[in-house]
């Protein structure tokens, strides 16, 4: 299946790589574009109210209060820019007065921001009136609800630089979490097995799932990371309901087709495309035989052994997702961080613990309990944010990449050829398995020596 997938993602990127570039007139420049009122219609356009940041928006970071309206194609390819949204664009800016008016053919939108929705905010507030605060208030906020508003440049920072950004930003980990909790509440931990194996309580309980499930993206801003992963909680509950509970790469094909369907501009969204990596490469390289006998154990179990058991199956799933969308992640931010693992095997165990007690202080407001919990919320918020400021400034914490898109196609050939390589089906053909590695260390020199 991922060979006869191949050809269509390398005539993807080669399309996104080699389409014809528009020439621009010499007196357009880039500009860095946020929304901030409600689009208007015109005969061809939308035109929005914006505030402009003058010159190349990649070298500042301080926007004017210049006022602008600018005008957009309607492109039902694209996805429809919203207030906040950072647009980016190649356009010439006409003055009069204090007024400015530019009209955009081609742009992108870099930073989308979701609407404000009143119950986020409802919800935010009630983590403020059980005692959170300050840098800690805002980690919870987007690790529970999405709502990253009020967090600092410097934590965000952090936050990417440590490998962790991915934390911070509401996707299958989270949801994850949240489907983990449900199960648990509407099953009762699991103890009360009749109730769940029963065919009409069993299509009922996944049908509430699948509703909260949604409910949670909707609030959560129906980004395409979470939209993944609800999509496929949501084909596994209908395979639960069939009596099939399995979690494979048909899954995720029928989830990204699904989302496609809907919404085809979120191809081009580094979200999306770093969230289906990571997924398919965890299906691919955790669930493979290989990996596996490294998180199980035939003995019985105690405590210790339960313990290393699940760090071994954190470091494997952490080393899958990496090598997924690391050629995405160097194309796309021109940097990797060297301390992945050990950002994880930090972080991840403290979202397990802080979201689950996000909830709950968010459930409780105010109230005697939920202050208490909101203590060990706060606490659990410090540690994962002096953590993450910690390891990013680790020496050599991260590395500067240079990776176009025809090396992205080569390391993803490069991962495929040492799978292949690695696999039992070569295991009685040495010189098969050696040629396989003579092609990923070939792809490995050229990229060594492009960053050179």
């Amino acid at each position: 299946m991922v060979i006869l997938l191949l050809p269509l993602v390398v005539a993807i990127l080669l399309f996104a790589r080699w389409q014809p570039q528009e020439t621009l007139p010499s007196d357009e420049q880039a500009y860095a574009f946020v929304i901030t009122g409600a689009p208007k219609s015109t005969p061809k356009c939308e035109r929005y109210e914006v505030d402009v940041a003058n010159g190349e928006w990649q070298k500042t970071n301080s926007w004017t209060s210049t006022h602008v309206y600018l005008y957009l194609l309607r492109d039902s390819a694209r996805a429809t820019p919203t207030y906040g949204d950072t647009i980016l664009a190649w356009t010439h800016i006409d003055w009069q007065r204090t007024t400015g008016r530019a009209f955009a053919a081609r742009y992108t939108i870099r930073s989308a921001a979701k609407h404000k929705i009143p119950l986020q905010i409802r919800l935010y507030e009630r983590l403020r009136a059980a005692g959170l605060n300050g840098d800690e208030l805002a980690t919870v906020g987007a690790l529970t609800l999405g709502y990253k508003d009020d967090i600092d440049p410097e934590v965000r920072r952090h936050f990417q630089a440590s490998g962790a950004a991915h934390v911070l930003a509401v996707s299958g980990l989270h949801t994850g979490i949240i489907y983990a909790l449900l199960l648990g509440l509407l099953t009762l931990g699991g103890r009360f097995r009749p109730l769940y194996e029963h065919t009409f309580h069993r299509c009922v309980i996944s049908l509430i799932v699948i509703a909260a499930m949604w409910f949670y993206a909707w609030l959560t801003g129906l980004t395409p990371s979470v939209v993944r992963a609800v999509v496929m909680v949501t084909i596994f509950e209908i395979g639960r309901m069939l009596y099939r509970q399995t979690i494979s790469l048909n899954t995720i094909a029928a989830a990204a087709f699904i989302i496609l369907t809907v919404r085809p501009s979120d191809l081009w969204s580094v979200s999306f495309q770093l969230s289906f990596a990571a997924t398919a490469a965890i299906v691919i390289f955790a669930g493979d035989p290989i990996f596996r006998h490294l998180v199980t154990s035939r003995s019985r179990p105690t405590i210790l052994r339960q313990v290393l058991t699940y760090f071994a199956g954190l470091i494997v799933v952490s080393i899958a997702a990496q090598l997924g969308t690391l050629p995405i992640t160097m194309h796309t931010f021109g940097q990797v961080s060297n301390y992945f693992l050990l950002t994880n095997l930090i972080v991840l165990p403290l979202a397990s613990v802080l979201v689950p007690c996000g909830l709950i202080s968010m459930a409780l407001g105010g109230s005697v309990v939920g202050v208490w919990f909101s203590k060990i919320t706060w606490a659990l918020a410090w540690l994962m944010n002096h953590s993450v400021g910690w390891i990013e400034s680790l020496p050599g914490s991260t590395m500067r990449v240079q990776c176009d898109t025809m090396m992205v196609v080569l390391l993803y050939a490069a991962m495929l050829m040492g799978w292949l390589s690695l696999h039992p089906l070569n295991s009685k053909k040495p010189a098969r398995a050696l040629l396989w590695l003579v092609g990923v260390a070939a792809i490995l020199v050229l990229f060594l020596q492009k960053n050179a």
